[in-house]
């Protein structure tokens, strides 16, 4: 699977939310939360910790949207960009749970965005 199908198998997998924020902003959401997972952590954590770490991923990835939002942010905003992050990772996980291929497959896309800018 490369990168761009698995834009496209998480982007087909969201709910109605994506509507309201566009392709272009899942496809942003989805690169930095593919650069910023801790993988390593992760495959050594149980279901407990996973849970922290994609819930700190999403704050963090949420906090970074908001600042570097060119429009003037809004609570529906927010309540908009915190739904589809939460959304992505949990696909995302869900994704890189699914089969062991995935995990290396992703840990390659991160070096492959790291690299890549």
């Amino acid at each position: 699977m490369s990168y761009a199908e698995l834009q496209e198998h998480i982007w087909s997998q969201l709910s109605l939310r994506k509507r309201l924020a566009g392709r272009a902003a899942c496809d942003r959401i989805l690169r930095r939360a593919v650069r910023v997972l801790p993988t390593g952590m992760m495959s050594q954590s149980n279901p407990t910790e996973q849970n922290r770490l994609m819930r700190q991923t999403a704050a963090d990835i949420v906090r970074h949207e908001r600042h570097s939002s060119v429009t003037v942010g809004s609570i529906l905003l927010t309540i908009i960009l915190s739904a589809l992050v939460s959304e992505v990772i949990k696909l995302l996980i869900a994704w890189w749970r699914a089969r062991s291929e995935n995990q290396v497959l992703l840990r390659g896309y991160q070096l492959e965005i790291s690299s890549n800018g």
